[in-house]
């Protein structure tokens, strides 16, 4: 796409891509639901010479911001010769041993903990309940974080400036703290169970809160991207390999449009059924 593009003066050039960007949008393609994201992938395609394929392989867009794919990050990391040794990954902690034969030839270490991400905040909402995506996908959820951290750390060049899905769909999400001075300093230690469940506190009646718009249909597969991916391939075989749902063939994503609701509570019990059968 940028040698065909690359005779033209800027003001075409620009015209072009977001001409480009507008026919994503029509057509659905690699979950671009307005003009605006769909320049943006064109954009990223340019400058980056790949096509839209790659683009699909290696980058969201979430909440209007342009995201790398935890295992993309990964994929790059390695082909720069970069090593992962996972020491452990459940639904409790992850850990990993990232070494690069430059930058780091002993090795380095990184955990997480949900719990860790509990109390910081991260994996919480307002009310101090657990967020969905990190109660149907804690394992996952943990090593995206500790992918994401290991190459940001030892190949920047990677990821400068770039989150994952994960990490954008958060940003501006952690609920406020504060520190009451009068408390010991090790307060900030409070049990996971706390936060989990917080003890009413008498208060005047609420406010009622605000009505949130409804997510799109793209905001909800991107959340349930693993599960919904699995259900395609695994259950109804409209995919195959490394394809994800933005694959699909438009009558298949017409159809789920269509029945959303349904889609998404069938695609949950499928992973919950393939998740039971593992456990037993």
């Amino acid at each position: 796409m940028a040698n065909e593009l690359a005779h033209l003066n800027d003001t075409q050039l620009m015209q072009n891509l977001q001409t480009l960007g507008t026919e994503f949008a029509k057509s659905g393609i690699l979950g671009v639901s307005n003009p605006s994201q769909g320049l943006i992938v064109a954009l990223t395609c340019y400058t980056e010479h790949i096509s839209p394929i790659e683009f699909a392989r290696t980058y969201h867009i979430v909440n209007g911001r342009l995201s790398m794919r935890a295992d993309a990050m990964q994929a790059q990391f390695l082909r720069q010769g970069g090593r992962i040794r996972w020491v452990t990954s459940t639904n409790e902690k992850c850990e990993a041993i990232f070494s690069h034969p430059e930058y780091a030839p002993e090795g380095v270490t990184l955990s997480l903990t949900i719990e860790e991400m509990v109390n910081s905040g991260v994996a919480v909402d307002g009310r101090g309940q657990l967020k969905q995506t990190w109660k149907s996908f804690p394992r996952q959820m943990l090593r995206a974080r500790v992918v994401s951290e290991g190459c940001r750390m030892l190949t920047p060049g990677i990821v400068a400036g770039i989150y994952t899905p994960e990490e954008v769909s958060e940003f501006g999400n952690t609920p406020a703290r504060t520190l009451d001075l009068s408390k010991p300093t090790n307060q900030r230690e409070v049990p996971t169970q706390a936060l989990l469940e917080p003890e009413p506190e008498p208060e005047p009646e609420p406010e009622p809160e605000p009505v949130s718009e409804p997510k799109d249909i793209t905001e909800l597969l991107i959340e349930k991207e693993v599960i919904v991916n699995n259900f395609l391939c695994n259950k109804l075989h409209w995919l195959s390999g490394e394809q994800t749902w933005r694959n699909l063939a438009p009558r298949h994503m017409d159809s789920i449009k269509q029945r959303t609701a349904q889609f998404l509570e069938r695609a949950e019990a499928y992973f919950k059924e393939q998740y039971d059968e593992e456990e037993n």
